[in-house]
């Protein structure tokens, strides 16, 4: 018996909401169908699970219950994908065909009621992938359409949607204009004479604030209340450079050039207030960011994360009286006046060039020590012979469950030769049917889990490829700008948590089988010596580094 996923999906939450629409009907004609494949052929499928996508586009993977989906198919909960139609499941030939290879690895099916496709012939596949291209080909068109009418109606000067800006309302007649709010092109006004008056966003920032002057406030197409919340100074900057308060309307062309056409509505700022404030702007930037000053290259930027929260850690710049500092920090709270989204980590920020060298000599030390890495082989197999007995618990446990479901089994078979032949046995017989799609189940878990078993005996660390692979990279990074540096280091280094008292490094390590583990340095909170970091010591607390090597796959 097929076990079945229904996959249905619309490309807007307008869709979604209609009742009674596409995704009703698409749920009703897949059923329909599977009802009357049953009819002809007894025990056809049956539905394991729907897979119910609401305004997603299927022009990429990233759709949560398409993900799910696929999940359950390598779980090998599913061997059969029904949908409507092609376009559906994808619209980008590139993702179909990572799709495809996922379904022909996991010996999984897939028919969409609208093509009736033959999969299983080279014809059949071919004519798959020709209506994937003519799906892409038209969502591609839709797109250009759509991009070609937005830029027309930007070169006639009409507002194509998006956020009302504060100041303004949208013309109920012609939804292409704005029309000025008395009361809120008042509050504009009042923000750029304080800037003025103030001198830098900051600063303005502050006396708006205190002064209770919000953004705008609105209700959304949901029904929801949003925005009336004091500004930040992202926004706030925003709004002191948006053309839209002098009427202009912004226009970019394919060639990357910006027009900046009359607008169809009345402007809020004159001009001369406006060009003042954008010459204030320009000088505080020149100001306070010289051009002599060069950007750090952050070759640790997408690894270093923080070890409390597990949130990354980007490159950011301060500016202190005699020179520039770079650190790696937690996203920064714009906004004094709100507490959102304030973490409480114990660490803020760490030095850039400080947490770079680190991670580098703690590399070179790694490497000149080879014991090291053989003192954490150890560990590492340790870890794996502590996950294999689980795995083979896991099997043993299933095999009792079998066999308690098979006595089941046996005890209804018997009930049903002991009635009466006026009596009906349908209940009976759909429990036994239950039962046995139960133990099929169970079976194929212990499939994977036999798989999984194979899997941790088989892996064994390269030691000479490691150590091979972190010298490679060093003399790389000895030879290679730093601004070039990141992609080497991504090449080794999976990740770089950083705790309050240690810094744990994972690294991508050869094995012996094909594909890669984690491998784990812990290098805790690093103190100098006469300007050198003190040797690795597993015994000690404070100052020391150790090395250790997780379990296959994990970090």
């Amino acid at each position: 018996m097929k076990k079945i996923g229904v996959y249905i999906r619309v490309s807007t939450e307008e869709q979604a909401r209609i009742q009674d629409g596409s995704l009703v009907s698409q749920k009703n004609r897949i059923i329909e169908y599977i009802e009357h494949q049953n009819k002809i052929s007894k025990d056809w499928g049956q539905i394991f699970e729907f897979y119910c996508e609401e305004g997603k586009s299927a022009k990429n993977l990233n759709r949560p219950e398409f993900r799910r989906l696929l999940s359950d198919v390598q779980s090998g909960h599913i061997n059969l994908i029904i949908s409507t139609e092609l376009s559906r499941l994808s619209r980008n030939i590139r993702d179909f065909c990572e799709v495809w290879d996922l379904l022909k690895k996991h010996n999984c099916n897939f028919i969409t009621l609208r093509e009736q496709f033959d999969t299983t012939s080279a014809a059949g596949e071919m004519m798959v992938f020709n209506l994937i291209n003519f799906a892409q080909y038209e969502r591609k068109q839709t797109a250009e359409r759509i991009s070609a009418n937005w830029n027309s109606r930007a070169k006639r000067g009409l507002f194509n949607g998006g956020t009302i800006p504060l100041g303004y309302d949208r013309n109920t007649k012609n939804k292409g204009e704005l029309i000025v709010n008395e009361a809120e092109s008042a509050t504009v006004k009042k923000i750029y004479e304080m800037y003025l008056t103030e001198g830098s966003v900051r600063k303005t920032q502050a006396a708006i604030t205190a002064l209770g002057i919000y953004n705008k406030k609105y209700t959304n197409k949901h029904g929801l209340e949003k925005g009336g919340k004091p500004f930040s100074v992202d926004t706030l900057q925003s709004l002191l450079t948006y053309k839209i308060y002098i009427a202009k309307r912004e226009v970019k062309e394919k060639s990357g050039e910006v027009s900046h056409i009359q607008a169809a509505w009345l402007p809020i700022i004159d001009e001369v207030t406006f060009n003042q404030v954008q010459e204030r702007l320009t000088k505080n930037k020149n100001k306070y960011k010289p051009d002599e000053w060069k950007n750090h290259p952050f070759s640790l930027t997408e690894l270093l994360v923080c070890g409390e929260c597990g949130k990354p850690m980007g490159g950011k710049s301060g500016t202190g009286r005699k020179e520039k500092h770079f650190y790696y920090g937690h996203a920064q709270i714009k906004n004094p006046f709100t507490k959102e989204n304030t973490h409480q980590c114990q660490i803020k920020n760490v030095r850039a060039p400080r947490m770079e060298e680190i991670v580098l000599k703690s590399l070179k030390q790694l490497l000149n020590d080879p014991q090291l890495i053989q003192k954490w082989v150890q560990i590492y197999r340790s870890n794996v012979s502590q996950d294999l007995p689980q795995v083979q618990s896991r099997q043993k446990q299933l095999d009792l469950d079998i066999q308690v479901i098979s006595k089941k089994i046996n005890n209804l078979v018997q009930r049903v030769s002991e009635l009466p032949t006026d009596l009906p046995a349908d209940l009976f017989f759909e429990q036994i049917k239950q039962l046995n799609l139960k133990i099929q189940d169970m079976k194929k878990a212990k499939e994977n889990l036999a798989k999984q078993t194979h899997e941790l005996m088989k892996h064994e660390l390269d030691e000479k490829g490691l150590v091979e692979k972190i010298r490679k990279t060093i003399e790389r990074l000895d030879t290679t700008p730093p601004e070039k540096q990141r992609p080497i280091l991504g090449n080794l280094i999976k990740f770089i948590e950083i705790h309050p008292m240690k810094i744990k490094i994972g690294l991508f390590a050869p094995v012996k089988a094909t594909g890669t583990d984690g491998f784990v340095i812990e290098n805790s909170e690093s103190q100098e010596k006469e300007g050198k970091l003190i040797p690795f010591s597993p015994n000690q607390r404070v100052g020391s580094s150790t090395v250790g090597i997780g379990a296959p796959g994990q970090t």
